[in-house]
């Protein structure tokens, strides 16, 4: 079912292949730790945005984080600026959510008896062509037109971007046209929500725990003061902001599950043997509640990496969070600065005198579910410098 939705054109379900190694370099080769700098103008700038749509309209703080993570990538790759009510956007979630339902099991008609696929959309229990006809409409879509607006921008002297860089180097080679567009999509689809579940589990954590939230605030002003916005370069001086993060993406993976990953051999694992070909599934959320790895693993501790003998700043594999082995998220030092910016950025949590369940989504993707909070600037001062990041 994923691969008649056009799954293949995302770089995180298409099959191991000689192709699907070379758009994962590709992919390496712009997402590397080394080279992301490049996105910090842009990633100031939505996140800054972000903070001021918080001000405005702070009631709709999940529609701010969703459009967050969607003009990032839109910023950042392509060039544009692209809101919630563009169509293409809206394109982009339509398709992720259809997503969603196949990856949970929505079609298992399908999976069971594949030569459904053969069958007319009329026939019983061949609904889910009709649904497979759109989404590869979609997904061809939300693969092309960001693509061609870019390249036509470049082109026209409207501005530039990695992508149109990318393109026109490619010389109208059709494999790395492919390649380039697949990159994109990858970026959109996964940012759109893996970083939104993340803030989201974020912000009811802070709800959830004034006292960290507190800490967190205090260690900001002691580091910068209160006449500045965070910057990356703070971050190696914000240990307790660091160590809030990681226990976010610790305790509440945005993929519990992570990626199904193919075992390329036979193996054994604890007595059971693993088949050449099978499809293995890493249940990354009970990795990171292992008793014998984290002390309390169910209570949210953000100390525990303060006390760990190599502090707060190791690897982001340590946790887990962004996948491991071939199937890692590439993008994910992108993704770690986005929401590390944002969850430094001066902001307070108020109102909240109903109680808030701490509860999430069964997804593919774990989110919280949707909660009440209203987010406001901690002084009058904190509102005027988020607003003077308009200028």
């Amino acid at each position: 079912m994923t691969k008649l939705c056009g799954g293949e054109l995302n770089l995180v379900f298409a099959p191991y292949s000689d192709n699907w190694r070379k758009n994962r370099k590709l992919f390496q080769q712009n997402f590397r730790q080394s080279i992301i700098d490049r996105f910090h103008p842009d990633q100031y700038a939505m996140v800054h945005e972000f903070l001021r749509q918080l001000i405005n309209t702070p009631d709709k703080f999940m529609q701010h984080i969703l459009a967050l993570s969607q003009r990032t990538i839109f910023s950042t790759l392509y060039g544009l600026d692209v809101d919630l009510d563009d169509p293409i956007a809206k394109t982009m979630i339509k398709s992720n959510h259809t997503f969603q339902r196949i990856l949970l099991g929505a079609f298992p008609a399908v999976e069971r008896y594949p030569w459904l696929r053969f069958m007319p959309s009329w026939f019983p229990g061949c609904e889910f062509k009709r649904v497979a006809e759109q989404c590869l409409r979609d997904m061809n879509k939300a693969d092309t037109v960001p693509f061609e607006m870019a390249v036509e921008n470049l082109k026209t002297g409207r501005g530039s971007s990695p992508i149109a860089e990318l393109a026109i180097k490619a010389e109208g080679n059709s494999e790395e046209i492919t390649a380039i567009k697949a990159m994109g999509t990858t970026s959109l689809a996964a940012a759109a929500d893996t970083t939104g579940a993340t803030l989201s589990s974020f912000t009811l954590a802070m709800i959830l725990h004034p006292d960290v939230q507190l800490k967190g605030q205090e260690e900001i002003d002691r580091v910068l003061g209160r006449d500045r916005l965070p910057t990356f370069d703070d971050r190696l001086s914000l240990p307790y902001v660091e160590a809030i993060y990681r226990e976010v993406l610790r305790l509440n993976p945005p993929l519990p599950l992570g990626m199904g990953h193919g075992s390329t051999e036979d193996d054994v694992y604890l007595g059971y043997h693993i088949p050449k070909g099978c499809n293995v599934i890493a249940n990354i959320w009970a990795m990171n509640r292992d008793p014998d790895v984290y002390s309390q693993p169910d209570d949210f501790l953000p100390e525990r990496f303060l006390d760990d003998s190599t502090g707060p700043f190791t690897s982001l594999n340590s946790i887990n969070a962004y996948g491991f082995g071939r199937r890692v998220c590439v993008g994910k030092y992108m993704a770690d600065n986005t929401v590390w910016l944002t969850i430094a950025s001066p902001k307070d949590m108020e109102g909240n005198d109903i109680d808030i369940p701490e509860e999430y989504t069964n997804g593919f993707t774990r989110e919280p579910k949707p909660f009440q909070c209203t987010i406001t600037p901690r002084t009058p001062f904190a509102k005027t410098l988020i607003l003077a990041t308009a200028s």
